[in-house]
């Protein structure tokens, strides 16, 4: 993945729902297939940040997902040489965590003694997320090579000159108490907004008008109709074409992530596929950049 180019964008690390594809435990053929074939395979949804312009270039992840020693495989050479252990790739300027579900903060555990052994890693997240953390004796180890530092909502931060990231709170199932942001970023050209998790447009006041001053906005779309979820009543995520219905009068370049193991649109030949095309909708890949 060349991203050495000079330039500031955003990538995609991983477009899966927080437990990827294949499921855990699940038995159905589109699951079966990833695990006889794992090239079938999709990591859990993440972005980072990249900023070229600089020697070595700065380097920021959305999210510690459950694959993020694959995710930061993907950047091993955005991230160069670690400069005291050539074997290694130097650890990241930075990690942005939108929530405290599984899919978002487990991939912590390989940052670790255990693991990738960081060493004073920023790690930016809500100051609910940060306590909960604090208060959970077995991160205990972990946290003592993190630098956990707390954002207020909708006060944006200065990554790089003419790079910003501002955590903006939307509404998601919360059963910690510590909140969820969206990320928006905004660099010199262009912006993107980064909802991997939402409960309802509707129930965000301020959804239009945030989304409708961005350039990008890569969103929720775990699920695109009831019948993945089994008859229950909720599922804390926004179906497919609710969301297609929300953005109909928004002039953003809609791109879905977040995607469930169960979703037609994982397959670029559903007819799902081809309605969300038709109106010019896209799914995101991995690999895939934004140029900001």
């Amino acid at each position: 993945m060349d991203l050495l180019d000079g330039r500031v964008s955003t990538v995609v690390l991983g477009i899966a729902q927080d437990a990827g594809m294949p499921h855990a435990g699940c038995c159905c053929s589109i699951c079966q297939a990833a695990f006889s074939n794992l090239n079938l395979s999709l990591l859990s949804a993440s972005i980072a940040i990249v900023d070229a312009r600089q020697n070595p270039p700065r380097t920021w992840l959305i999210d510690a997902t459950p694959d993020i020693k694959y995710q930061l495989n993907l950047l091993r050479d955005t991230l160069g040489p670690h400069p005291a252990r050539p074997d290694r790739v130097q650890q990241p300027d930075g990690l942005f965590i939108t929530h405290g579900h599984m899919g978002h903060l487990a991939g912590l555990v390989h940052l670790g003694p255990e693991g990738m052994a960081v060493q004073r890693m920023k790690v930016y997240a809500s100051d609910g997320l940060i306590g909960a953390l604090k208060e959970t004796r077995i991160w205990s180890p972990l946290l003592d090579n993190l630098a956990l530092i707390p954002l207020e909502p909708n006060v944006s931060l200065e990554m790089a000159p003419g790079l910003f990231i501002t955590p903006v709170p939307v509404p998601h199932r919360d059963e910690i108490g510590a909140g969820t942001f969206a990320y928006q970023i905004n660099g010199e050209a262009n912006s993107l907004l980064y909802v991997p998790d939402i409960d309802s447009w509707a129930l965000w006041p301020e959804a239009r008008g945030i989304l409708g001053m961005v350039d990008v906005a890569l969103v929720d779309a775990t699920f695109y109709s009831r019948d993945e979820i089994s008859g229950r009543e909720s599922v804390s995520h926004p179906l497919v074409p609710e969301t297609l219905a929300f953005f109909r009068e928004i002039p953003t370049r809609l791109v879905l992530t977040h995607l469930n193991h169960t979703n037609p649109l994982l397959d670029s030949g559903s007819k799902e596929r081809r309605i969300i095309e038709s109106q010019g909708v896209e799914v995101a890949a991995r690999g895939q950049r934004y140029m900001l």
